[in-house]
Parts: C-alpha cells; structure tokens; sequence
C-alpha cells in the first residue's frame, strides 16, 4: 500500500499581504506530483511550509491517515531542495556524499561530475555542476518522499534530461514534488499537476489549462 501526505487549510500571511488561502494537496509515493505558478504566487512559500522550514497561521498535515505537525520529526519521511543554493561551498563532494549517506560507489559510476570530482571543494565546481550536484544528492537520498524546487534551473539541456531520467526512475521508490519555470518538464514527468494562483491551488490537466488561467500563451 502506498504511503501518502495529505495537507490541507494552509493560510499564511505577512501583515495584511494574503499569500496562501486554504491550501489543499495530497501527495502519494510512486507518484510525480508538479506544482506550477508564476513568481510571487507562493509555491516556494508553500514548498517550505510542507517541510516545516517555514511557520504558517494555519496548516493540518496527516501522514498515513494520521495528524502530525511536522513531517521533518519522522527520520527518513521527507527532504527538499530549495531553488537557491544551499550546500557549503568549502566541503568537498566525498564529505557531501557520506553527510547525504549516498552510496558512493553509485554515484562514481552513474554520474561524470561525481567520478571526476569527489575530492574537490564544492565551490571549485561550476554553477551548473552545483546545481547537479545538489539535485542529485537530495534526489538519492533514502526518503520517502522529496521535494525539489527549480531543479533544471542553470543547467544544460543533456543535464536535464539525465535528471529527468532518474526521477522517472526513482519515482519507483518514493513521492516527488516538483516545481520549475521550465513547465514543459514538469508537464512531462507529472502524474498530478497543480497551477497556483490568487493563494490557492487548481488542478491541471494539459497545457491548455496552463492557457486558460493565463500561465503561457
């Protein structure tokens, strides 16, 4: 049996600015769920809300059908990803892998900027080759669930697509939160797809929803 999240009446606001007005979104394992929404709607908001990184007036989170305040106190349930850089820059990748406790040897042999670069620091790396890395690391990492927000961004096209090929892979083993201006991707990979606007979520179905409520042209 699946394990699923289900959170719901999620309210936030800062003074008297609106952000998120009763939000509701059920999340599955084995399943890709994609969340879209133009800069400012507050998907990232909402992102840190699930993850407890970030307080809001209301929220009622259940996991496996029962009522938990914060998913981040069950080992192993749930890590994310946030879409500004986050990992210090003077740790060498081997010592990120064994923080992540990613299988090494994995990594070596599935991923060029792992095989070339475990001994160097973290910020002798590209911008783009930080991004896969950080990616990478919280995509392997044994949860039940990941959240990654803004995963393509800065990074080359053949990048992508191997990123893309191993959350297809992985959605096998756990539930992924996605979230990216690229929305052609997320269109692709999602089993589920939500449009956020005027603080709440809507469901969508194809890119002619995406049309309908004014995301694209």
């Amino acid at each position: 049996m699946r394990e699923s999240i289900d959170i719901d009446s999620v309210f936030l606001a800062f003074g008297t600015v609106k952000i998120l007005r009763g939000v509701n979104i059920h999340l599955a394992q084995n399943s890709i769920t994609g969340l879209l929404g133009r800069n400012g709607s507050g998907k990232s908001c909402f992102l840190k809300i699930i993850t407890g990184s970030l307080i809001p007036q209301s929220k009622h989170i259940k996991y496996k059908g029962k009522k938990i305040d914060n998913l981040y106190t069950i080992k192993g349930l749930i890590n994310y990803l946030p879409q500004h850089e986050c990992h210090p820059k003077s740790l060498t990748l081997g010592k990120l892998v064994h923080f992540y406790d990613v299988e090494a040897n994995f990594l070596i042999q599935s991923y060029p900027v792992f095989s070339k670069n475990m001994d160097r620091k973290f910020s002798d790396l590209s911008g783009g080759e930080r991004r896969i890395v950080e990616v990478l690391l919280v995509l392997e990492s044994k949860t039940k669930f990941t959240i990654l927000d803004e995963p393509f961004s800065h990074i080359m096209p053949k990048d992508i697509g191997m990123i893309k090929k191993r959350i297809m892979e992985l959605k096998s083993k756990k539930g992924i939160v996605l979230t990216d201006h690229q929305y052609r991707n997320i269109l692709e990979l999602s089993d589920d797809l939500y449009f956020m606007k005027d603080g709440s979520l809507k469901s969508i179905a194809s890119e002619q929803d995406l049309k309908k409520h004014g995301y694209i042209r």
